[in-house]
This record gives structure tokens, sequence and C-alpha cells, in this order.
């Protein structure tokens, strides 16, 4: 599939177009979690509005120190404009860092801040899972693995050249993403204690990310190890810290539900 192509007199671009209703499956996922948390909707709005400049700063640096190392980040405010592209794993660091940011000032260290932030976990693996189908359909060579002459391997022509067959890891990631989003999604309200459906989608996302790290054809750094790999690691540590801390401290969401309904906010 070409990456644009004109209809009539105006360009169209295919992983524009699917961004575009990718960004409206998510918000309707995160709008109805919101809803069962007994949260209003506008503090999904809030959120996106001051965390969609992090994400994109946190994507852009995030592949400026892969691709030129930590010396970027002696020019870090015009660093992406020297290694141009984005990091899904540095967006969702920020998207995490400005949660985590928002619970903490508009909740407080109450229970509702953890709810809110149950309530952004399903989406960001799905929203992380329908991206990576928008970079195969924009045909990122950054997102492809090795090459192969396997049946599964295709042609990014755009970016890769047209004489050179790889593996798509971006189809792989996605399915990959989708699946772990579909049992947290199965499995969310089995979860006994506020901020474990957090947690588990912080460990998911870090697991799948350190299986399929492998197969991937990123810049390799300390001990053979590429940045992803490294960034992983440390998130699915604390991942699983917090994921014992909740089993261990935080309340149960049948305490907290009268309190939301009587706060309304």
């Amino acid at each position: 599939m070409q990456p644009t192509f004109y209809v009539g007199p105006f360009l169209f671009s295919t992983s524009g177009a699917w961004c575009g209703l990718c960004l409206f499956v998510v918000a309707w996922v995160a709008r109805s979690e919101c809803h069962r948390h007994l949260l209003k909707a506008r503090h999904l709005g809030y959120f996106c509005l001051g965390a969609a400049p992090l994400m994109a700063a946190g994507g852009a640096l995030a592949h400026a120190v892969d691709v030129g190392g930590w010396r970027v980040l002696g020019y870090w405010l015009y660093a992406s404009a020297v290694y141009p592209g984005a990091s899904f794993l540095g967006g969702a660091l920020a998207c995490w860092i400005a949660a985590g940011l928002y619970a903490r000032v508009v909740f407080g260290r109450g229970p509702r801040g953890l709810a809110f932030l149950d309530a952004l976990a399903p989406s960001v693996l799905l929203m992380y899972g329908l991206g990576r189908i928008g970079c195969h359909l924009a045909g990122h060579s950054t997102c492809c693995g090795r090459p192969s002459e396997s049946w599964y391997a295709v042609l990014y022509p755009h970016t890769v050249g047209l004489d050179v067959r790889v593996v798509p890891m971006a189809l792989v990631e996605a399915a990959f993403a989708l699946g772990l989003f579909s049992w947290l999604w199965c499995h969310r309200r089995r979860m006994s204690r506020r901020g474990s459906v957090f947690a588990w989608h912080w460990i998911l996302l870090s697991m799948e990310r350190l299986c399929v790290e492998p197969w991937r054809l990123n810049p390799r750094h300390a001990f053979g190890l590429t940045q992803a790999q490294w960034v992983s690691m440390a998130l699915l540590a604390s991942g699983i810290v917090f994921l014992r801390w909740t089993n261990r401290s935080a309340p149960p969401p049948e305490k907290t539900g009268a309190a939301d309904r009587g706060s309304g906010s």
C-alpha cells in the first residue's frame, strides 16, 4: 500500500487516515473506562491537552538520543530537528509521567488518582498496538526487522528500497500489543486493587518490547543492548514494584465507589 496517494487534487495519507480513526477508537475506550470508574470525561480531555505535547517531545527526544547518543541532551531543544523521528516507547514513558503528575495534582493521594490511572491503562496498550499498524502503513524502515526472503517478508520501497524484503516487525508488535490489550481488557474487572490495571499494562508493555526488540534493527549501546531494551528492563522492574505496592496498600474499588459518586469531580 502506498503511504500517500492522490484522490483528485487532494493528497491522501493512509497512515494519517488510520491514525485519525485510531484516535476515535482510543478516545471511546478511555471515555468508557472513565465512566466505569465514576470519573467525569472532562478529566480525560484536560489530560490529553496537556499530555499530547509532552508525549510528542518525549518520543522525539528518545529517538534523538537513540540515534545521536547522550550528547544530544546538550542541545535537546532542537535535537528532534537534527535527528527527526519518534520513539513509541519514549512517548509512552512521557505519557506515564504526565498521567502520574495529573493524578497527583488533581486527585491527590486518594484512591481517585489510582482510579484515573486504571482508566487510562487499557487505552495506552490499544494506542500502542494500533499505532504500530500506522507505522506499517507509513512504510517506516525504523519499525522493520532483519532482511528475509520468507513468505511473510515485505517491501518498504519508500524507506528500505525496492530490492530488500524485511520482516514486518511493526505488524508483529501490533499483534502482540493488541493481544495484551485484549487480555487486560478481559481481566480488568477482576483486579481487586486500585492501580492494578495500570501496573499490569506497565508490565505488559515492557515485556512486549523486550520480546520483540532482538529482531528489530535499532542501534546497539552498552553490552550490545538497544535503548528500548534498557528502558524496558527498568520499566519492568518498576512496574513489578508498583504492582506489589498496589496489592499491599491500595484500597479495593468497592470501598471507594460511594465516595466517587458523592464527589462528582
